[in-house]
């Protein structure tokens, strides 16, 4: 072998583990669901925000602003741990579902082994980093954790409960937010928690009819799936959409937010039902996403609202 061709065959070996690093790396950012820990992020945010009565005027202390970032790295962390755990424990069902399949752990880009010990290092990074905001933060963290991996995560292959269980540690990170703030929950605390709540419904009843063949291949119990026709689905979708309506139009019942909040609620919660109502009419993969898309754009305004017309 010639010294030019060593020396081209090392270069080529060199750019060859340069570019397979960044696979790795995203392999390891994917398992702790980007999507979710995002949403969990601006939650976090808006439960913290309401609970500080001069928001602005508080965040010109440094010691403040350390607070809310900590509060939001801990819950974050807690929340990608638990992805991570979740990875782990579903990678047979997620082999045998075509979106899922090319996942870190089917994939082979990440050894079970890895997942485990990367999401239990950052769940407990997390709650140490929360242990310094107040211990009742730390508790509903912790209860966030078990009820998504310990309940949540093996019950999707037993009942359709899972729906409504999977829905709390969807919503308690922002009475995570809140609690940092106020260190107990009362009835502005509450009604977020529901409106994340309730919101997780439709939402997923749309995502479940959208894969109803993918979550019947990986023997998960939904509701989508035992549901042949799609009305049940469509139906419940509808409901669960017109309480979340009600219970949103609360905060400004109780004098958390404005008439501006209130009126961009009752529209933004008009177009929801609508999509869901049209879902009914036609069950169709192509409905079930606009519903799907609705409710994004339905809680991001929600959101805004509250930032925008806090009282």
């Amino acid at each position: 072998m010639s010294e030019a061709y060593a020396h081209n065959l090392h270069r080529t070996e060199m750019v060859k583990a340069v570019k397979a690093e960044p696979s790795v790396l995203s392999a390891y950012y994917e398992l702790t669901k980007p999507g979710i820990t995002k949403m969990v992020v601006m939650s976090t945010a808006v439960g913290y925000y309401l609970a500080v009565d001069q928001f602005f005027a508080y965040m010109t202390e440094w010691s403040n602003v350390f607070h809310f970032i900590l509060t939001i790295i801990g819950t974050s962390l807690v929340c990608a741990g638990s992805s991570a755990l979740n990875h782990y424990l579903e990678r047979e069902q997620d082999s045998r579902m075509q979106r899922t399949k090319n996942r870190p752990l089917p994939s082979g880009i990440v050894e079970p082994q890895q997942a485990l010990a990367f999401g239990i290092a950052l769940s407990v990074l997390g709650l140490v980093a929360l242990f310094f905001i107040n211990v009742f933060t730390v508790f509903l963290a912790l209860l966030t954790l078990v009820s998504y991996v310990v309940i949540y995560t093996p019950l999707k292959q037993k009942s359709t409960l899972s729906l409504l269980v999977g829905a709390i540690p969807g919503a308690l990170p922002t009475l995570g937010g809140w609690v940092a703030v106020r260190n107990e929950i009362n009835a502005e605390a509450i009604i977020l928690f529901l409106i994340l709540f309730f919101w997780q419904m439709p939402h997923f009843l749309a995502l479940s009819w959208m894969y109803k063949a993918d979550y019947e291949r990986g023997g998960f119990k939904m509701a989508a799936v035992l549901d042949e026709s799609g009305k049940k689905v469509a139906i419940q979708a509808i409901v669960y959409c017109a309480i979340l309506v009600g219970i949103s139009i609360l905060l400004k019942t109780i004098g958390a937010t404005g008439y501006l909040y209130l009126a961009g609620t009752i529209i933004l919660g008009g177009i929801f039902l609508y999509s869901t109502i049209n879902f009914l009419k036609e069950i169709s993969v192509a409905n079930a996403r606009k519903v799907l898309l609705t409710s994004y754009a339905y809680l991001m305004g929600v959101f805004v609202l509250i930032f925008v017309d806090k009282v």
